[in-house]
């Protein structure tokens, strides 16, 4: 089927714009955004996501408000024009390539409704081509940007409206595509798999970073990795493509836990650069976010399934009685305070983590922190 970006010479493969160059059923094309107040008053995500070889797109919204996180689920029909991201009252909107992004909803019966505009202060970073394999067979095939922003506009739950100030409230955003394991499958190529997966967003100064690590279950790496990116005082500024990143040389990281939990308290992190020079960051948790809330694994709103045509659905739970035994409560992140080694307070963030299985540094087995049926001391 034609669409309006066929008049433009942007095809990458034979077909039209909307027509994916694979029939893999895992194809996708997705926005995803995270904010937060840097006191964690609230904090909240959105995302987007075509899944044109299913036939399907869905969005997704959901913030943490005085101890509860309440999201809201749309799944329809694919749209016919790729440049068109909306799924029931959900949309999101390009005001401007890499620099400016909407994301909205008009006030319904669900009783959540906002309206966030996203502006860069770092330029795209690109994160890259990842292609992961089992046995040779390949799983993962994407590509990612991302850049960190400000955020204004309001949020309402049930008739109570929440100012977001660009002077305070910050986060990122990315955009990726390609293929990934997404509909009927679970988040890791095989159930009960292992993995130990964090990446750590730190706003300190004039700079951004993101240091993150993906681990074996004996504490080697896959990845080890990070940088540190300028940060610019308008989105005008924002340059389309980021040329100038500080890459570390490598990092190490140690961890407090709730006790009994895989759920992350504070963490201190050595960053070593090339020349061999250290800095010492130390970052605690003021608040978390599940992304279940986005879809992320969840038993029913996991990314690119089909409900039948045009579904919206509400849901909502304390954030101090999360089941952590679930599968879909074990990817999250918590808003962080980062202070220097001495305790001077450096900047915020926050930490996205997502471990499970074995990790024998920490004395983890299969099942460790995921069989308590609560967590009563977690806060919002």
């Amino acid at each position: 089927m034609i669409s309006r970006l066929d008049d433009y010479c942007v095809h990458q493969a034979p077909g039209y714009l909307r027509v994916p160059g694979t029939t893999d059923r895992n194809f996708y094309d997705r926005y995803f955004f995270s904010g937060y107040s840097t006191d964690a008053a609230v904090i909240f995500g959105a995302a987007f996501g075509r899944y044109p070889n299913r036939y399907v797109q869905d969005a997704h919204f959901t913030v943490v408000l005085d101890g509860t996180q309440t999201s809201l689920h749309a799944s329809a029909r694919l749209g016919a024009a790729p440049d068109e991201a909306q799924a029931g009252p959900l949309v999101v909107e390009v005001l401007e390539p890499m620099r400016v992004l909407r994301c909205r909803a008009a006030p319904g019966d669900q009783g959540v409704s906002y309206d966030l505009t996203f502006r860069a202060e770092t330029g795209a970073i690109d994160e890259g081509r990842l292609q992961l394999a089992r046995e040779g067979l390949t799983y993962i095939d994407q590509t990612r940007f991302m850049q960190y922003g400000t955020w204004e506009g309001w949020i309402e739950v049930d008739g109570k409206r929440v100012t977001v100030d660009p002077r305070r409230t910050h986060g990122l955003r990315d955009k990726s595509w390609g293929v990934r394991v997404i509909g009927e499958q679970q988040v890791t190529p095989e159930k009960q798999g292992q993995i130990f997966w964090m990446n750590v967003v730190m706003h300190l100064g004039d700079e951004y970073s993101v240091i993150r690590t993906l681990d074996r279950a004996d504490g080697t790496s896959h990845e080890r990795a990070g940088y540190f990116a300028p940060l610019y005082p308008s989105a005008e500024l924002v340059p389309i493509g980021e040329q100038q990143l500080r890459a570390v040389a490598t990092w190490q990281f140690e961890l407090n836990f709730i006790p009994g939990t895989r759920r992350i308290t504070d963490g201190r992190y050595l960053v070593r650069w090339p020349d061999g020079s250290e800095q010492h960051i130390h970052g605690r948790s003021l608040g978390t976010l599940w992304y279940a809330g986005l879809g992320y694994n969840h038993d029913r709103w996991h990314h690119g399934l089909d409900h039948g045509g045009l579904l919206v659905e509400r849901e909502s739970w304390r954030t101090d009685q999360v089941d952590l035994s679930r599968p879909d409560r074990q990817f999250l992140a918590s808003v962080m305070e980062f202070s220097d080694g001495g305790g001077r307070v450096i900047g915020f963030g926050h930490t996205e983590q997502l471990l499970i299985g074995e990790y024998q540094p920490l004395g983890w087995g299969p099942d460790y922190g995921v069989t308590a049926a609560n967590d009563t001391k977690g806060g919002g």
